[in-house]
């Protein structure tokens, strides 16, 4: 492959009327057989995005226990035609309008906190796609000093683990009394989020905050828990999403909305960028299509070699998340181990990268000199908004763009695969374009690959083993409240031991080898977490005063002595 020659016999994709431009000429052998060489492919792609787009149940597999059974409607929320019902781009749009008619008054102050004051903070609560995608999007409009140097009318919080330690850090620097929390959960049982709920009601309650649906909204799904409690206690607001939005695809919807409107982020363009590349990546004409050229080379290079891993370098400060944000939108969706026939298939597109030039320092020696496993992904803005004098290049933006140019021409003579995208400026329509083509392309390889983009059983199983974890755990502070509480009781041994002890006490009497290695494993983290935490206010306030705890290790074990006070 010869990328100079590719170049200069044309290896593009340009829109005139945006402005946007692929050069796949660094990722491309031969430009005539990728345009012409798989109408298959292309044929199945196109297919499954037109079942898609119809409404049809396309998240599904022959798997039973992986399988969603839904439609997908992401697509149909900024497009022009209404082919579902309810769904389009102008509804959208009608609902956006709406949101930020209800979100004004409070930034401007003239719905006041109950205390009489304005509202000073809001903070978003949501995990995945419910707070990688809002964030993304307040950071390539702001940068990261959003609350610093935008001049917003209230400052901007996330939170999305559920770490007490960086929660408490928020919650004391804020006053609640001019607070609001936001909550985005589809289902209203999502771990992280209403856990940090019910602690944000809790600290409402301890602060003597009486009318805590005045300090929340709702971003969820009609009629689920979380739309239930917002009812009941009377929040601001609680705006819908529909069941079919998927979580690392919704932010489109009213996920990405509502912080929108907090941050004044011209939402309305937004999804008008992602219509306007919609309609660019429907196109059957491979070399009209700039999601399908880079879903077909990105096929060709899996196939006639092996497995790539994907690196962005995005030249632009403001598009510093966009990488964390890729990461779930491919790993998510393509990594799976069946295919929609329930044949075993394991597939996955692992995503790096970071901000160019600080990205070229950390990944590029290994990249150029080192093992060939990964092909390279150029973003990049073509006008900028500002620039400086620098005396090695003329200017700042120029030594930007000779970075971009000069990393392409090092890739090129270490044989690295590459290609770049090149938007016109930074705008909320270019970034909503920015993510409908990824959004478009990880469709297209799952097509290909005949997987279903749109489950995470991997990600559910991990939610039910936590959800598992924290009914033994209550299990077993019950059990240790009650044994310390009426004798003067004492226990030596590992967690398997303990284990055994008070399954003993349950209903079921009989456990399988399985089951005791795996749940003494759970133990072992609670008794270990109660040795470490036990003093920590609110962590295990009854049993600090029944008992006391200590952790060693014999022979290659935790120990645990406990005894009562």
């Amino acid at each position: 492959m010869d990328p100079l020659k590719n170049y200069s016999e044309g290896y593009f994709f340009h829109c005139n009327e945006t402005d946007f431009t692929l050069d796949y000429s660094g990722m491309v052998e031969n430009k005539e057989k990728l345009l012409t060489s798989h109408s298959d492919l292309v044929n199945l792609a196109l297919d499954t995005v037109q079942k898609i787009e119809k409404g049809e149940i396309v998240n599904k597999t022959e798997v039973t226990q992986e399988s969603e059974n839904r439609a997908v409607d992401h697509y149909n929320l900024r497009m022009k035609k209404e082919l579902v019902e309810g769904k389009s781009l102008s509804i959208s749009l009608k609902y956006n309008a709406k949101i930020v008619e209800e979100i004004t008054p409070i930034l401007k102050g003239e719905l006041k906190a109950p205390n009489g004051q304005k509202y000073t903070d809001v903070i978003f609560n949501g995990i995945g796609g419910s707070s990688l995608g809002p964030y993304m999007l307040v950071i390539s409009q702001y940068g990261i000093d959003y609350n610093t140097l935008s001049g917003l009318p209230m400052k901007l919080h996330f939170t999305s683990n559920t770490d007490p330690d960086s929660f408490s850090h928020l919650i004391k620097k804020l006053d609640l009394n001019t607070t609001i929390l936001v909550s985005i959960s589809k289902s209203g049982t999502t771990s992280e989020t209403k856990g940090n709920l019910e602690a944000f009601t809790q600290i409402l309650k301890d602060q003597g905050i009486e009318k805590i649906g005045a300090h929340m909204i709702a971003i969820t799904t009609a009629n689920s828990l979380l739309d239930k409690f917002a009812k009941k206690n009377q929040f601001l607001a609680s705006y819908v999403m529909n069941v079919e939005t998927g979580g690392r695809t919704s932010i489109c919807s009213a996920v990405g909305m509502v912080p929108a409107a907090f941050a004044q982020i011209n939402f309305e363009e937004f999804l008008k960028g992602q219509s306007t590349m919609d309609e660019m990546t429907r196109r059957p004409e491979v070399s009209e299509n700039p999601a399908m050229i880079i879903s077909l080379a990105i096929e060709e290079l899996t196939h006639n070699e092996k497995h790539k891993n994907m690196i962005m370098l995005c030249y632009s400060d403001f598009l510093k998340e966009f990488p964390n944000y890729l990461q779930q939108l491919y790993m998510e969706s393509i990594g799976k181990n069946y295919d929609i026939f329930g044949k075993t298939k394991h597939e996955g597109q692992t995503i790096f990268g970071g901000v160019g030039t600080m990205v070229q320092h950390a990944f590029m020696q290994q990249v150029q000199k080192g093992i060939k496993d990964c092909f390279v992904r150029f973003l990049n803005f073509r006008k900028r908004k500002s620039d400086f004098l620098v005396e090695s290049s003329g200017s700042m933006g120029r030594q930007l763009l000779g970075f971009v140019k000069g990393t392409e021409s090092a890739l090129t003579k270490n044989n690295v695969p590459f290609f770049t995208t090149t938007f016109k400026m930074n705008n909320p329509f270019n970034v909503g374009m920015m993510v409908a083509l990824e959004e478009r392309i990880v469709t297209f390889i799952g097509a290909f690959r005949q997987i279903n983009c749109y489950d995470q059983p991997g990600v559910q199983a991990g939610k039910l083993a936590c959800k598992h974890f924290n009914a033994l755990s209550k299990i077993v502070l019950n059990n240790l409240i009650e044994y310390f509480s009426n004798e003067n009781n004492s226990f030596t041994g590992e967690a398997k031991k303990y284990f055994l002890q008070f399954a003993k006490t349950q209903d079921k009497k009989e456990f399988s080898e399985k089951e005791i290695l795996g749940d003494s494993i759970f133990v072992d983290a609670l008794l270990s977490d109660i040795d470490a935490n036990i003093e920590i206010d609110k962590s295990y306030n009854e049993l600090k005063k029944l008992i006391t705890i200590e952790r060693v290790m014999k022979e290659n074990k935790f120990i645990y002595t406990i005894t009562k006070k």
